[in-house]
């Protein structure tokens, strides 16, 4: 098994997400950075969306009570057996009595840990991902604390290196391209350049949830009351204080706020990576050429991951 012996600012079980119920008011959830969770479980030869351990800003520790193998990716977090580093983005062995700690996150938010087989935890709607806000799916619903225990599978397999060209690479500065939302054309002018001009900050107020965000005044033509209007992650929202605010994995289904962009589906594991004080920059991007963005990279990794999808 797996003990945690620090559970640092937030780590949870995640897994794809259950998607597909949105209308009935329910978050896909799962993994914030899809991508970086993927490649961790194919370095230890699972299947893509087995579910995985999401570390949010470092200070994690976990004793191993067995020998197993270990994938890591996503944010720059100086991981380290017994006190000697390891690298990201690669899979290794660790030994009964071993300790893998992770330290404060240096680049991006987010990191994954994967076993072989998977972690187990409480199934909801066909998935185990936590949804914090309503107790659902991970253990008990909550995030992982001193003391949590994981039994694991005894699959003995050899780590597979990561292909040249399938890292992610990670900056605290996050560029997201996007696509005009229902309400664009309500922003003044002024506001409409600004969003694509200067990059924003996310402030302390950021999580799973969403991001605000810090930066010029996004205005609209004239502010009135909204019926409340479908939401997603990725969507841009201007509330009558002019400062934006990101919507996450898992923003509420609903939202009353006026949608100025959407991210594109093909940056959604991006949104994954933003942490308080990351900036955040908006490029205009065409229909589409976001078809065809999404098209190319969702092949680039099934040729690696069979069957992954942003």
């Amino acid at each position: 098994m797996i003990e945690v012996l620090q559970s640092g600012t937030r780590a949870t079980l995640q897994d794809s997400g259950r998607r597909g119920h949105r209308s009935r008011g329910i978050p896909a959830s799962g993994a914030a950075d899809r991508l970086s969770f993927a490649v961790a479980n194919w370095m230890v030869g699972n299947v893509w969306n087995t579910p995985a351990i999401e570390c949010v800003l470092g200070g994690q520790h976990f004793r191993f009570h067995q020998d197993t193998l270990i994938g890591l990716a996503g944010a720059e977090m100086w991981a380290q057996v017994n006190g000697q580093n390891v690298t990201n983005y690669t899979a290794f062995p660790v030994e009964k009595g071993d300790i893998l700690t992770l330290s404060f996150s240096r680049q991006g938010c987010r990191a994954y840990i994967t076993v072989p087989g998977g972690f187990n935890g409480h199934t909801f709607l066909g998935s185990v991902s936590t949804y914090l806000p309503a107790g659902l799916g991970g253990i008990e619903g909550r995030a992982l604390k001193v003391g949590d225990h994981f039994q694991i599978h005894p699959v003995k397999r050899n780590p597979r290196k990561l292909p040249p060209g399938y890292r992610a690479t990670f900056s605290n500065h996050i560029v997201l391209r996007t696509r005009p939302g229902p309400e664009f054309e309500d922003l003044t002018q002024e506001s409409q350049r600004h969003l694509f001009i200067n990059p924003f900050i996310a402030t302390r107020n950021t999580n799973r949830m969403g991001a605000r965000l810090r930066g010029n005044r996004i205005s609209m033509r004239t502010y009135e009351d909204m019926t409340s209007g479908p939401l997603l992650p990725g969507t841009l929202q201007v509330p009558a204080d002019s400062q934006p605010v990101l919507a996450m994995t898992d923003a509420h289904c609903t939202g009353g706020y006026p949608r100025v962009l959407q991210v594109i589906t093909a940056d959604y594991w991006l949104l994954g990576q933003v942490r308080p004080g990351s900036k955040v920059s908006f490029q205009r991007c065409f229909s589409r050429d976001a078809i065809d963005i999404l098209k190319r990279r969702t092949a680039f990794y099934r040729s690696l991951m069979d069957g992954f999808s942003f």
